[in-house]
């Protein structure tokens, strides 16, 4: 059997220089466009934004249902929310700057949505990210007399007045609200003036009697620019694609891959021990159970204006927990199949933590890793760079992993390596020897594994769906180069590290000391945990030795 990949003491000049030339192209094609051109809602590009805190959208959201709505029956619950159509429509037609220098005031694509119950029933109040203005609101009503009140007659007149009384209190001239029409209990207006390429805005106001009294109230109120409906139709043609390439791609393709990997557990049992992996997995159970936790209201957030938010929240995190689990028993069966079907054909791509060298072989890796992660951070950035100007790729918001519903944001950083555990562990440890063996091609058994892997991420909020296809299938095959090179140790190392750069700049932007040290700790984490493994075995062996 051979011996573990063999590591350089020395990080290599070329590394060096491409880790080096990574970190550059990073800079450039992705960094500094965020602070030449960012909208000041965007989560990802908040450098030199000002945020409001949640506490300050609670208060605000109070004064408001104090001052309509009779007032607040229990402490208000805020996330953060986001038009992802609007901002997706901004962003491929390259406005996103104009958008904020001259809409954003008033209209912005994002902001901090807050629920509060007053007796009068939900109430769903918007407020605005920096100025802490509110800039729209909603409420679900409820009880018998507002059904009784409801049912009084009040012309569409009276209605659209009553509209455009609260439009005008709001900031809109009167002459913006000549036209408008009135369905039901909604009065609608579209201002001509207000355009940005073929988004208009569009104003709504719901008018009703909450009470005996039949006084009206303007129980919602929503001022926003809408995406034209031929991009919207591409939009949710492009997510029913993108879902049924993850489904039939990804998610069926790894039930698979989980099923495959416990018979090879088995088969190979010999050639390896059931007791392998059970940290790494353990750990990424650990993690990703903290980390759906933590982004509880990103799952909140993603329901929108559902008065039942909180319970379908739980469930959600039920049911993510489960799934969770799930997960962590197959990186385990991954871990001990890959290792197994390895060892058994002669290469130890995972060196064993009691074998002679683990400690050095260990530090060795994480060195590697560094340089290693900034030259795939600058590949990357050559991919979607290439990608943005050859099909003209973008991206929109996604609340469910935006920083501003993390509960405690420090924590984000623990899902890089969450990441690199597990999809080192299904897509190159198992999977390149299963598909290798399978196949007998080596460049075969790379790239199944890596498309696998690759359209598992084909949901995420870029456009066209197949964009990261391509981008995650290149760079997964340099992934898979890293790992036979170096080693699964390498590989794990290297993927934690590009993850956690790119979460701790997320960090960063959020703000405050605290979050800046904890990207800090997180960065320079691989070479504690190095330092620590090569301390512990270079003790031991020398015990032993002794």
């Amino acid at each position: 059997m051979t011996e573990n990949p063999l590591l350089p003491q020395r990080i290599p000049r070329i590394l060096l220089f491409l880790g080096t030339v990574g970190l550059l192209l990073f800079v450039c094609i992705q960094l500094l466009p965020i602070f030449a051109v960012s909208s000041p809602e965007d989560p990802d590009n908040q450098a030199s934004a000002s945020v409001i805190s949640r506490e300050t959208a609670d208060k605000k959201a109070l004064a408001l249902a104090e001052e309509r709505f009779g007032g607040a029956t229990e402490a208000p619950h805020t996330v953060h929310q986001s038009d992802s159509l609007l901002y997706g429509y901004l962003s491929k037609e390259n406005k996103l700057t104009d958008f904020a220098h001259t809409y954003d005031a008033r209209f912005p694509t994002d902001t901090f949505q807050s629920q509060v119950n007053t007796k009068y029933g939900e109430l769903f109040v918007y407020t605005h990210m920096e100025s802490g203005r509110i800039v729209g609101w909603r409420l679900f009503p409820v009880g018998d007399d507002r059904t009784k009140a409801s049912s009084r007659y009040v012309s569409e007149w009276t209605k659209l007045q009553f509209a455009r009384k609260t439009a005008i209190a709001e900031g809109f001239r009167s002459t913006d609200l000549r036209d408008g029409q009135v369905n039901g209990n909604v009065a609608t207006f579209e201002p001509k003036s207000y355009k940005m390429e073929e988004a208009q805005l569009r104003l709504q106001v719901t008018v009703q009697a909450l009470d005996r009294s039949g006084t009206l109230t303007a129980i919602s109120y929503h001022a926003a620019f809408e995406a034209p409906s031929g991009y919207i139709v591409n939009v949710k043609s492009q997510d029913k694609l993108a879902a049924s390439l993850s489904l039939f791609g990804s998610l069926l393709m790894n039930a698979l891959l989980f099923l495959l990997a416990i018979i090879m557990a088995i088969r190979t049992r010999r050639s390896t021990s059931f007791r392998r992996g059970l940290l790494l997995a353990g750990l990424f159970l650990l993690f990703y159970v903290v980390n759906n936790y933590n982004m509880a209201d990103g799952i909140r957030a993603s329901y929108g204006e559902r008065p039942n938010a909180e319970t379908l929240t739980v469930a959600g995190l039920l049911f993510s927990n489960l799934f969770t689990a799930l997960m962590a028993i197959s990186v385990w069966f991954s871990l001990i199949g890959g290792d197994g079907i390895w060892r058994r054909d002669g290469r130890r791509l995972w060196a064993r933590y009691r074998e002679p060298g683990y400690g050095d072989h260990v530090w060795r890796a994480m060195k590697l890793s560094y340089p290693l992660a900034l030259a795939m951070l600058g590949a990357q950035s050559i991919l979607l760079y290439s990608l943005d100007r050859s099909i003209g790729s973008w991206s929109t918001t996604s609340v469910e992993s935006s920083p501003y519903n993390f509960a405690i944001p420090l924590l984000y950083p623990l899902l890089a390596w969450c990441a690199a555990i597990s999809e080192e562990a299904l897509y190159r440890l198992f999977g390149i020897a299963l598909f290798t063996k399978l196949f007998r091609n080596k460049f075969i058994g790379c790239l199944l594994p890596t498309i696998i892997w690759a359209l598992g991420h084909v949901t995420y909020p870029v456009y066209p769906s197949y964009s990261r296809l391509i981008e995650l299938t290149i760079v997964g095959l340099l992934f898979c180069w890293l790992f036979l090179r170096y080693g699964f140790i390498a590989a794990v190392f290297t993927h934690a590290v590009l993850d956690t750069l790119l979460m701790a700049f997320d960090l960063i932007t959020i703000g405050s000391v605290v979050n800046w040290l904890a990207a800090l700790f997180y960065l320079v984490l691989p070479v504690g945990i190095a330092w620590v493994l090569r301390t512990i075995t270079n003790r031991r062996m020398n015990a032993a030795g002794g």
